[in-house]
């Protein structure tokens, strides 16, 4: 693949639905194709109304995309949108042949392949990699399916059924290997934490959409160093510090963690669920608000969507902006 990979967005549009947040959710589509490092050449959208159960976009506009992937060498297609692993097989089979080898993600797969990048921990990827399993399970099952339709016409269906349940036996295997190590660093986090709270010192968890300036503040309240990029996604660990207030002569922990993101993948809010263990377990979050921002309030209203889906919306909130 070139260093600047070649991607096309491809988007369904609801007419029926808020297009102010149709057009949020594209741009930042284009944000994350530049936070992995791709140029974005096209971007082709679709009336809802022909939606596909199979491709998701009908199948007109998927030749159309076969066409101009083929014609431009597009490296990279990207569907906004979160895709069943079936549609994301069925897409690859429809545009690649001989001629033509593009990468077909959906928005889940192009913020995994983000997270990717950005992770240093064992914790981050070992979360990574479950979000991932948990995202293309289905597709390895799926997949064992269609070769065993294929291996059907000529009289070996069994075959296929038999690699079908062997790919998923070794991909429940692959989830519950990852669990586990998850399940041991999230044990060590619960008992820093428990040391914290028995120590009597509240803790402020800093939260906010991703690139609004978290680890900037964290930064400079804390005087330390943590990677500051202008990037979505840039953090992915959490980081805890302790810091004194010399108006109230008082200690308090102070923790940075992901940022959040409009229509953040369940499965990437379940897997992260052992990070943001600090934002679950603050006593006040500190939400940090880009006052620059166009898209402000809808962002803002995406962070506490984020807090409803962790029950944390009752917890004391304050807000901080930058710019």
């Amino acid at each position: 693949m070139k260093d600047k990979p070649k991607t096309i967005i491809a988007s369904l549009v609801d007419k029926k639905q808020n297009l102010q947040d149709q057009e949020t959710s594209l741009k930042e589509a284009q944000l994350l194709v530049d936070t992995y490092g791709g140029q974005v050449e096209k971007i082709i959208t679709q009336n809802a109304s022909h939606q596909s159960g199979s491709t998701y976009i009908g199948s007109g506009k998927v030749q159309e995309l076969k066409r101009l992937i083929e014609k431009k060498d597009i490296d990279i297609l990207v569907i906004n949108a979160h895709l069943k692993a079936s549609q994301l097989f069925a897409l690859a089979e429809a545009i690649n042949d001989e001629n033509t080898e593009c990468k077909i993600w959906d928005r889940t797969q192009l913020i995994l392949q983000i997270f990717k990048k950005h992770a240093t921990t064992s914790e981050a990827k070992l979360q990574i990699k479950l979000a991932e399993l948990n995202h293309r399970g289905p597709e390895l099952s799926g997949m064992g399916i269609y070769m065993s339709q294929q291996a059907g016409g000529i009289g070996t269906r069994g075959v296929g059924e038999t690699y079908t349940e062997t790919i998923r036996r070794h991909w429940q295997k692959e989830i519950k290997t990852v669990e586990n190590k998850l399940k041991k660093i999230t044990l060590n986090r619960h008992q820093q934490m428990k040391s914290r709270k028995q120590s009597g010192i509240p803790t402020v968890s800093i939260i906010g959409y991703t690139n609004a300036g978290k680890t900037s503040l964290f930064n400079t309240i804390s005087k330390k160093a943590d990677k500051v990029q202008d990037a979505l996604f840039a953090t992915l660990d959490s980081s805890v510090s302790t810091i004194f207030l010399t108006n109230i002569g008082k200690k308090i922990f102070v923790s940075d963690t992901i940022g959040f993101i409009h229509d953040l993948p369940t499965q990437l809010i379940d897997a992260f669920k052992s990070t943001l263990l600090e934002t679950v377990n603050a006593d006040i979050l500190l939400h940090v608000i880009d006052a620059s921002d166009e898209n402000m309030f809808l962002k803002v209203k995406t962070v506490n969507q984020v807090l409803t889906d962790l029950n944390l919306e009752k917890v004391q909130q304050m807000g901080y902006r930058t710019n």
